[in-house]
């Protein structure tokens, strides 16, 4: 490949991932299980992708025929530009010898999955989710707040917090759908109780074999930015089921829309702390 394909083919996100879920739904579990593959980084959240796809969106929607009529600034010109432009500023992981794919994992891609699938025709998408009620859960624990100093909505009332995690993966399964053989689907309950053959099915998504270093990451130390601080101390031990089911006593204020989600990606109904003990889950 010569320089010139080769950076057109970055320019259209070869080699990049773009993991996203709702906030709390195990990414960074996904990204500890990931980085240490010799062929893969899988940094902390950056917070451009969603921000750049959709504002090259709005542009292309609201000023893109102005600006091709008037400037001679064509649509895909103007594709093109944005995807140099965000792919400038993340993809530098991807020149570190024997790094072949990077992984971006902010938790919000997935509210710009669609727009980011046609941003960069060759990029690839892993779509996380866990059950509503321990997203909703996590979610209420957290001291979020707007620039006023008011704690948003999604962590402060349970109907709010539910509906979020409704939304946002109502919009990762329509991507799932238009972004059908580019997207893979994991589940944060697969991570913690099957994680060997969760990831081995993942790493074939992105082109490589399982290492079992991967299994090994509670002694590797990362750097953390942002809201993954939220994660610590847990993040730095041996993957649990615990935190599966902390959640149940929100599953009477679970609306129709949110059920009819919760069956749509396989969660019925949550055992209880002391069943689960029962059971022998830890």
């Amino acid at each position: 490949m010569s320089d010139t394909s080769g950076a057109a083919a970055r320019r259209d996100g070869a080699g990049l991932i773009f993991a996203g879920g709702c906030p709390r739904s195990g990414l960074t579990v996904l990204r500890r299980l990931i980085e240490p593959h010799r062929h893969v980084h899988c940094g902390p959240d950056t917070g451009l992708p969603p921000s750049i796809a959709m504002q090259w969106q709005n542009f292309a929607r609201e000023l893109g025929p102005l600006h091709a009529r008037d400037f001679d600034l064509g649509a895909e010109d103007m594709r093109q530009s944005m995807a140099e432009l965000l792919t400038g500023m993340i993809s530098a992981p991807l020149d570190t010898p024997g790094v072949e794919v990077l992984v971006e994992k902010t938790s919000l891609n997935v509210a710009a999955f669609d727009p980011l699938g046609r941003l960069l025709p060759q990029a690839r998408f892993i779509h996380v989710v866990r059950d509503g009620r321990d997203v909703a859960n996590s979610l209420l624990a957290r001291d979020w707040r707007d620039p006023q100093g008011r704690p948003f909505p999604h962590v402060s009332d349970p109907g709010a917090a539910l509906k979020y995690w409704t939304d946002l993966t109502g919009i990762g399964l329509a991507a799932e759908r238009s972004l059908a053989g580019r997207i893979c689907r994991v589940r944060y309950e697969d991570l913690v109780t099957r994680p060997k053959a969760t990831m081995t099915t993942l790493m074939t998504f992105l082109g490589f074999k399982f290492e079992p270093a991967q299994l090994h990451f509670a002694t590797r130390r990362i750097e953390l930015h942002g809201l993954e601080h939220d994660s610590v101390p847990l993040i730095n031990q041996p993957l649990t089921r615990r935190r599966a089911g902390a959640g149940s006593a929100l599953d009477g204020q679970v609306t129709a829309a949110t059920r009819q989600r919760l069956t749509e990606l396989g969660y019925g109904p949550q055992a209880t702390a002391g069943k689960r003990r029962r059971n022998g889950w830890r």
